[in-house]
Parts: C-alpha cells; sequence; structure tokens
C-alpha cells in the first residue's frame, strides 16, 4: 500500500504488505499473555545544546505493577557510514537493574535525567531519575537509571535511532551489550540468530531525526523520516516509513494507542520560543515556522495535526496527548461548533499549513471535504462523558445527533461557497 499525502507535508510508505512484517517477526512480537508493556514516549532532542543532558525523558507504558526483570531498553544505531554500523547496539536501559523494577501502579513508569526540571508527575508512576554523579543519563556506575551509553555522554543520539522493548527470556549470557551488531549483513533487518531468537520485543520505533539522515537504516514495524531516499527507506519488508518534512525531537504515542500504524504515533519538533507560549523550563511546546500565533503561512511540525504551541509534555505518567479527529475547537467533543469551524476555513491550508484546529481532521495539510466525512463518522464523540457535554452546552445547544449530521451535510456543499 503507497499514499502520499497532498503537497509533500506527510508521506506515508510500506514496502511490502504488512503480513510479510507479522511472518517475519512473529517469533519476536509474540508477547507473554501475562504482561504488556508499550515504548510511550520518547523526547530525545530538547532545545539547546545543553538540553540534551537535562530535559531528554523516556516513558514506558504497560500492567500495573508489573516486573521489570530481564526486560531492556535498547537504541540501535541508524547511520551508515565510514564512522558508523547500522544496526549496532548504542544505548541500553537496563530496567531489571533499576531500584524498584517493576511498573508503577498506574501503568507508567518514568525514566528522567540527572537535573531535569520535570516535577509534574502523575501519582502512582514509577518515577526514576540518575542521582550518579554524571551528567544527563551517565553510563554504567554513574547512572541510577541502568543506563550504559556508547562514549559514556549521557545522551541518546540526536541523529536517529530504532528503540527496541524487549526481555531476555534466556541467560545472562544473551542480554544485549553495547556494540553488540543486530544488522551484520546491513540489510535493514534485524538478524534473528543475532538479535536472539530467545528475545521477546514488545515494541520499536525508528527514527532517522535529522536532515541529511534519510539513508539511515530502521528496524521497527513504524518508523518517521525528514525526508525519503531516492531509492526507498532502508526498513524491513512491510514495515511503515512517515516522512514528516521537518526535523523530530520527540515519538510518543497517540493517546492511549497500542498499535504500530502512523496513526498510533505522534512525531513533532517542540520549541521553548516565548512566541508559542513558553514561560520557562518543563513548558516545552508544539513548534511551527514561522513563529508566532497567526503567523502567515505556519508550517507545524507535527504528524498528527497538533495545533501550534500545545504544551507536549505535561503528561508525564499519564495518558499522551490525544485529539479525536473532527474535533476542530478542541473541547473534547464533536458537534456542531466543530462543524463551524471547518466551514470557516475551507480551502485553508494549501496541503501545508491547516492543523486540526483548523479543520483538518484528514491530516493532508488542507480543510477540505475528506474532513468532514470524517467530522460526521466522529459526530457525537464525546457526549458520553458529562464534563465534556457541560462544557459544549455552555457555547450552544447540542441537536440530537443523526438530524444534525444529516441537516449540516446536505447543507455542506452550498456553505463553503460562502466562504
Amino acid at each position: 500500500m503507497n499514499q502520499m499525502f497532498r503537497g509533500g507535508r506527510l508521506a506515508v510508505r510500506r514496502s511490502f504488505a504488512a503480513a510479510t512484517w507479522a511472518a517475519l517477526f512473529a517469533c519476536c512480537f509474540s508477547s507473554p499473555a501475562s504482561a504488556e508493556f508499550w515504548i510511550n514516549e520518547i523526547y530525545f532532542d530538547p532545545p539547546g545544546s545543553a538540553g540534551d543532558l537535562v530535559y531528554e525523558y523516556v516513558e514506558l507504558r504497560g500492567t500495573p505493577g508489573a516486573s521489570l526483570a530481564d526486560m531492556y531498553l535498547i537504541f540501535l544505531e541508524n547511520e551508515n557510514s565510514d564512522t558508523a554500523n547500522p544496526g549496532l547496539v548504542e544505548f541500553i536501559f537496563d530496567l531489571g537493574a533499576l531500584s524498584s523494577p517493576t511498573m508503577g501502579s498506574n501503568g507508567f513508569l518514568l525514566l528522567r535525567q540527572a537535573g531535569n526540571v520535570y516535577s509534574n508527575v502523575a501519582p502512582g508512576t514509577a518515577d526514576f531519575v540518575n542521582t550518579g554523579t554524571a551528567f544527563g543519563w551517565g553510563s554504567g556506575p554513574t547512572s541510577t537509571v541502568g543506563a550504559t551509553v556508547e562514549g559514556g555522554n549521557g545522551r541518546i543520539e540526536n541523529s536517529g535511532f530504532t528503540a527496541i522493548l524487549l526481555k531476555n527470556l534466556g541467560d545472562a549470557g544473551n542480554a544485549p551489550v553495547l556494540g553488540l551488531d543486530l544488522d551484520a549483513d546491513d540489510d535493514a533487518m534485524l538478524d534473528v540468530a543475532t538479535g536472539r531468537p530467545d528475545w521477546v520485543i514488545y515494541d520499536s520505533v525508528g527514527v532517522n531525526s535529522e536532515s541529511g539522515e534519510e539513508d539511515g537504516f530502521l528496524y521497527a514495524p513504524i518508523n518517521f523520516g525528514v525526508s525519503t531516499p531516492a531509492g526507498g527507506p532502508n526498513i524491513p519488508p512491510g514495515a511503515i516509513y512517515v516522512e514528516t518534512g521537518f526535523e523530530i525531537e520527540y515519538v510518543g504515542r497517540w493517546g492511549d494507542s497500542t498499535g504500530s500504524t502512523e496513526k498510533d504515533w505522534h512525531a513533532s519538533n517542540l520549541t521553548n520560543d516565548s512566541r508559542a507560549g513558553y514561560t520557562g523550563p518543563a513548558d516545552l511546546r508544539q513548534a511551527g515556522e514561522p513563529h508566532g500565533f497567526g503567523a502567515a503561512g505556519q508550517f507545524v511540525e507535527t504528524s498528527q495535526g497538533v495545533p501550534y504551541g500545545v504544551n507536549l509534555v505535561d503528561t508525564l505518567g499519564s495518558s499522551n496527548l490525544f485529539i479525536q479527529d473532527g474535533d476542530f475547537v478542541i473541547d473534547g467533543v464533536v458537534d456542531g461548533s466543530d462543524f463551524l469551524r471547518w466551514q470557516r476555513n475551507y480551502g485553508f491550508g494549501s496541503g501545508l499549513y491547516a492543523t486540526r484546529e483548523h479543520g483538518d481532521a484528514d491530516l493532508d495539510g488542507t480543510v477540505g471535504d475528506g474532513d468532514l466525512v470524517l467530522w460526521a463518522a466522529n459526530y457525537g464523540y464525546g457526549y458520553d462523558s458529562a464534563a465534556a457535554a457541560v462544557a459544549s452546552a455552555a457555547t450552544q445547544a447540542v441537536p440530537e445527533p443523526t438530524t444534525a449530521v444529516l441537516a449540516l451535510l446536505a447543507f455542506a456543499g452550498l456553505a463553503r461557497r460562502r466562504f
């Protein structure tokens, strides 16, 4: 399946049928029924040269109270050059080495760097901060969060990686170690023999995060890159590659998703520019260029149509940001007010600049007919929540859904000619 969104804002490519991926990696992606684990957020390239040693964080989600014995989060090299070997293990979090190696009672685990300023962490989160003698994550004996880092620089590689959350079911000799090459023949596929057939891979995501890294090798079922090389992305058969068109600094699940498609993940660039609403540490916002609310021709650097200026680091230990398709007012409800927003902005975006707050639900960068279809399909979302219904009622009366949808759809053709 191939799909290209208009204007080059977001491109999605699959190298083969998804079934090929499933068959190829069935030995690795099966997981014990007793517990589930996901990579929830990785913030790996904060603003400023010193930000990498303070503001990076990793969040996992899974079965509350589940044991992390023999669990690892590893990062594989993506670059392929004279000095870099793709598929090499370059960063390891040994989760079983944490002082209390279990998921939090709320189902979240958070890893933070030394000196970080994040404080608003949800109760029940298994929250670990490096208190070792080195900056950042530390490495080996200087890390209290189980980190071992190539070169000991205490940070996650900015240029990109494949992050893999796994459990070692074999003896200690099969545990991941720095320098282990999981793609010895450099074919963009994990070597099962080298990569340990007794590993269970719970989750993974790949990122070529910077311009010029599009040739990097990625090994996850879902992968993101700034652009696409002429010969196609270097990913496994059946994997998905999403071209973003912007430098990626953050990847996280969309809401509480559990899948491995572009709709399950959010790739983004964050900013500490005051024009985005930034007020101080731990208040990093959705970036866009040029900066400023209402800036003409602003390209918002998000794969999920997140409005410019949204705080993306304020959900630590809780569900990630999620905006329902068709919710253009961003109030948790899909109703007539969202239709009016879509109507006013019909035609805006030129394939590049529209976000969800403009009325772009299908994420093609333009407010158009496809967005109205998604609005109609989700009309009434949020009314099972009393709080959401009350919030919506404050702005307008809510008609009976089926009647309202039919009436608005019938009117839509005429309505958009007026604007």
